[in-house]
């Protein structure tokens, strides 16, 4: 899947969604919709990123969509004529177009669910631990540094700082080995509070899997898994690297990552928990 736009992908999943509801293949759909397969899988897969409402009301109408899912597709469809990244792009030069993306998305999710098996998550971290690990980027400049810092902090305010009842649900697990590797620093202890002080807000979790659970089911790498209001559900799985993102919806690969997550969680330990057996 391409970087999209959320407007743009939410329109995806839900033509995906009443076709494979209706067992039609795109062949089929393409032709009960008198449009080609090409042009209908570039719809479902956000290849399109502006859609026009009322080609896709009507082929939902075709589908025999009910009128709120009808309703939805023409007020998402509509919305891709517009930014889908809130103004981001003003603020912050040097950061990549496909980021920029995924702010939008994040910003958007009713739940997260993080895992991430070598350093903690920008969202997580305190300043001091944001500037080690950009100082150890040979590929960053100054300003490239001091924008992602900033980006970071704004991220950290924009979801946690929400008023009550309206924090998205949030689970981050985290290897011990994210602990382990900063526990010299100076401001471990900070960080350490950081993570305390998240996992005690409304509807947030941090959690740690214990290097004692040995090898495990998820240490292959970091993802995220980002699930959305409306319908169908929608949910996506975020996957990160030095070449940029991935973005997967395909049901039977979120299943997979919703799987993996399941094993994860029956290994871990809420932070407090972990914390209280650890020797200082």
């Amino acid at each position: 899947m391409s970087t999209p736009s959320l407007a743009a992908w939410r329109v995806g999943i839900i033509i995906k969604g009443l076709r494979e509801d209706r067992g039609y293949t795109l062949r089929q759909a393409a032709k009960i919709l008198c449009t080609n397969k090409d042009r209908l899988d570039r719809i479902e897969s956000a290849a399109n990123q502006r859609c026009d409402p009322g080609t896709v009301t009507g082929w939902a109408f075709k589908y025999g969509a009910d009128t709120a899912v009808i309703d939805e597709l023409d007020t998402l469809a509509t919305q891709t004529h517009e930014s889908d990244t809130d103004g981001w792009e003003d603020v912050f030069t040097t950061t990549p177009k496909w980021f920029k993306t995924f702010l939008a998305l994040e910003a958007e999710a009713a739940a997260m669910y993080s895992y991430d098996n070598a350093y903690i998550p920008g969202l997580l971290q305190i300043r001091a631990y944001m500037e080690a690990v950009l100082a150890a980027d040979p590929f960053r400049t100054l300003d490239e540094v001091e924008e992602t810092i900033l980006l970071r902090l704004m991220r950290q305010d924009r979801l946690f700082n929400r008023p009550p009842g309206k924090i998205a649900k949030m689970r981050f697990v985290l290897d011990e080995a994210c602990l382990l590797r900063i526990r010299h620093e100076p401001w471990y202890e900070e960080q350490l509070q950081r993570l305390l002080d998240i996992d005690a807000l409304p509807s947030v979790e941090v959690l740690i899997h214990p290097m004692g659970q040995g090898i495990h089911a998820a240490m292959k790498g970091a993802f995220k898994i980002l699930s959305f209001d409306g319908p169908y559900s929608p949910e996506m799985v975020y996957l990160e690297s030095e070449y940029g993102p991935r973005y997967l919806d395909g049901r039977r690969v979120v299943a997979r990552f919703r799987e993996l997550s399941s094993i994860t969680l029956t290994q871990v330990v809420r932070i407090k928990e972990h914390l209280k057996n650890v020797e200082p």
